[in-house]
């Protein structure tokens, strides 16, 4: 069974992750909260290939021709017609970036992102790799913007058989956002950026990071900052919340297949509640395949062939307000609070 499509009203914001207590505040934030940026930025462990957004980036290697993981992905459900645009557009470079039309995808456009690869890129300067990485980011946040996208979603580019550190990876990538969220032209140019993991290191990261580049509305930065006692309106906002939030369904766990063709992949599934901020919503399960491994052979074109999965697990969507939000996530059939194992189809193994 094909993963059903996901709004984007039913992608959560780290707002309600915030409230929802998935996303816990960091004891010492980089900045300023601000509730704008906490309604704009969104976490979720989905196929990407699912998001109705305007945009999604896809983690490209230089030829632009499609590869394995989320790359060969995104080509399949696109159709043959992203190849032949993609011919055209005679490769892209390390850290730059390039759009075209999604075809297939529910999404309008795709920017094809190329990360560093990290050992290589690190043998030529410490700073290389972040360098390369923000540049990405940074280059496809311009390409929306230039092309008027208003909903953008990333793939964690780089962190997979690219060996980029998953949280030195966020860190890079969630600063670089910030900062172009911040400058003045920027401001008010996205209803919504995206960060859409699949690996479990991936979505980990996210969550350690991000509290220190998006805190809560209501936490100061401070080097001696906790979390404190829970007010009594936050708490009853948080346990209205969390009722709804359990009776949300799970994603799926199977490649992605086009409708009406057999899955690429089987997976096993291992039940196995994960860490305590966590555990009260989600179910981990493991995926392992026989096929899905890609090698890089190092060279400078990035062109990928063998990858390994690992453990995976998925964020529980909502909407943009709060109460409201989780009930518009109730009926998108993304993740089941109760238990229930996955049923449907997500990526296979990062790029």
């Amino acid at each position: 069974m094909a993963c059903p499509l996901v709004p984007l009203a039913e992608i959560p914001t780290i707002a309600l992750l915030y409230k929802l207590r998935h996303l816990l505040p960091a004891s010492s934030p980089r900045v300023q909260p601000s509730k704008a940026f906490n309604d704009t930025i969104s976490l979720i462990r989905s196929d990407i290939t699912k998001l109705q957004v305007d945009c999604i980036v896809n983690a490209a290697n230089k030829s632009l021709l499609g590869g394995g993981g989320v790359d060969g992905a995104i080509h399949r459900a696109a159709g043959p017609e992203l190849l032949q645009e993609c011919e055209a557009l005679d490769g892209c470079d390390t850290g730059d970036a390039k759009i075209t039309s999604a075809h297939d995808l529910p999404c309008k456009k795709i920017i094809h992102a190329v990360g560093p690869i990290y050992g290589l890129e690190l043998r030529r300067g410490r700073k290389r790799p972040e360098s390369l990485l923000r540049s990405c980011y940074r280059r496809s946040l311009e390409l929306a913007v230039e092309n008027n996208m208003k909903s953008i979603a990333f793939s964690a580019i780089s962190t997979g058989v690219y060996g980029y550190p998953s949280e030195a990876a966020a860190r890079a990538v969630l600063d670089e956002t910030r900062k172009f969220m911040e400058q003045p032209d920027n401001i008010g140019k996205f209803e919504r950026i995206i960060f859409c993991n699949f690996e479990h290191k991936d979505e980990v990261a996210y969550e350690e990071i991000t509290p220190l580049f998006f805190p809560p509305e209501d936490q100061v930065p401070s080097a001696s900052s906790d979390l404190g006692p829970q007010s009594e309106s936050d708490g009853e906002s948080s346990k209205s919340a969390e009722i709804l939030a359990a009776k949300l369904p799970d994603p799926p766990t199977v490649d992605p297949a086009l409708d009406g063709q057999p899955e690429t992949k089987k997976q096993k599934v291992n039940t196995g509640h994960t860490d305590q901020s966590s555990k009260s919503y989600f179910e981990d399960f493991s995926i392992k395949s026989d096929d899905d491994w890609e090698e890089v052979d190092g060279s400078e074109d990035g062109r990928t062939e063998k990858l390994d999965d690992e453990p995976v697990q998925v964020d529980s969507p909502s909407s943009e307000n709060d109460v409201q939000s989780v009930q518009s996530v109730q009926s998108s059939g993304i993740i089941e609070m109760d238990g229930s194992h996955m049923s449907d189809s997500l990526l296979a193994k990062d790029w």
